[in-house]
């Protein structure tokens, strides 16, 4: 005979178990997004090794003729990749859940967004480019809403202005070495701020209008 206390234990039971295999499948699929993400790494592993040899070519090469053109084409090109990247585990962040590992990744990207910003800077001063640098500052582990906002904001921006505007986001708190060293010498205390071409800095939230003063695009 079956007592209400054993239809109340079966369902309990139940319940443990589809809810355990909630968790386990969630786990896998997140352990699947990072492996995914891993992947993807290794090939721009080799950008930030491309990248970073850009750099040196900059030195040597800076007084050859035809030198700024094919410089500037092929930063621009390794932007629109690490950009991609960028959007990409922007979205994997937004649903991973379980794993820690994605971190990891996200360091790995900051570097790359590092050593692009720096190619961008080299680039203004030897070849005078048109494009704007944009370098804005987040939160990754206390995500605020008005770095949400501005985040959005400025990826709206980006779409607009394409090639015209290099948005580098950088989260401050991953405790990297370099970043931790740009936050000392812009002085960088909260979030969100915005960084424009390594002169201009506004802190707090910025609307649309309110940056566009200070883009030609």
């Amino acid at each position: 005979m079956v007592t209400e206390v054993d239809v109340f234990w079966k369902a309990a039971l139940l319940t443990v178990v589809i809810f355990s295999m909630g968790v386990l499948v969630g786990y896998w699929l997140d352990t699947m997004r990072v492996e995914e993400i891993r992947s993807e790494y290794k090939e721009m592993d080799l950008e930030w090794g491309d990248a970073r040899l850009q750099a040196l070519y900059y030195q040597i090469f800076k007084n050859t003729s035809n030198f700024c053109e094919p410089a500037i084409n092929q930063n621009l090109e390794f932007a629109d990749r690490v950009y991609a990247e960028g959007v990409k585990l922007g979205q994997y962040e937004k649903i991973n859940k379980f794993t820690p590992d994605l971190i990891i990744e996200k360091k790995k990207y900051v570097l790359l967004k590092l050593q692009f910003w720096l190619n961008c800077i080299h680039l203004k001063r030897l070849c005078d480019t048109p494009y704007i640098n944009v370098v804005y500052f987040y939160s990754h582990h206390n995500l605020t809403t008005e770095d949400q906002v501005q985040g959005a904001v400025l990826l709206d921006l980006k779409g607009a202005c394409g090639r015209k505007m290099m948005l580098i986001p950088l989260p401050v708190d991953l405790n990297l070495t370099t970043t931790n060293m740009i936050k000392e010498q812009y002085n960088i205390k909260k979030t969100p701020t915005i960084l424009i071409d390594e002169k201009i800095k506004l802190e707090g939230l910025q609307t649309r209008d309110e940056l566009m003063k200070y883009l030609s695009c």
